[in-house]
């Protein structure tokens, strides 16, 4: 059995307390979001995944929006993280686990998202673009979480 890919990182929660991300993230599907309040796309694509997350906590699937910030200090974070509303997840700053998903992912500019399963592996890479025409087109994202579970099954069965 492969290694969850988040054992051993911390993750901050809505409501302040920290619990383990691999134990939290355990058989869901992941949305790797990075962002930073500083820049300028960021702050308009929020609103978007905001209202993704929102739409995840209404149909109970295993899906979950973890926020990996490029902020360089924890007070510009929690401002932008209070000032957009989000409920979702976030790396601690500084977490080695936001360098690897960097690089693991290919993360090159800001904001971007991954979807992958709890081992890692990469569902879409092309998350943000599809998260954006799923808005823009106003479909539900209901239609990405089926496709990302889909894929998710198809990669289980070729372990």
């Amino acid at each position: 059995m492969a290694k969850n890919f988040f054992s051993g990182t911390s993750l901050r929660l809505k409501d302040g307390s920290m619990v383990d991300a691999g134990e939290h993230l355990k058989g869901k599907i992941v949305v790797l979001y990075f962002s930073a309040s500083w820049c300028g796309p960021c702050r308009q694509f929020t609103p978007i995944m905001k209202e993704l997350y929102q739409q995840i906590a209404e149909t109970n699937q295993p899906i979950e929006v973890i926020l990996l910030s490029r902020d360089y200090m924890r007070f510009q974070l929690d401002e932008y993280y209070e000032q957009h509303g989000c409920s979702w997840g976030v790396v601690p700053l500084r977490d080695p686990i936001i360098e690897k998903c960097l690089n693991a992912y290919n993360v090159t500019a800001l904001p971007s998202c991954r979807v992958v399963d709890e081992y890692g592996r990469c569902i879409d890479a092309d998350a943000r673009k599809n998260v954006e025409i799923c808005n823009r087109e106003k479909r539900q994202m209901s239609e990405l979480f089926a496709k990302w579970r889909l894929h998710t099954q198809l990669q289980a069965t070729h372990i």
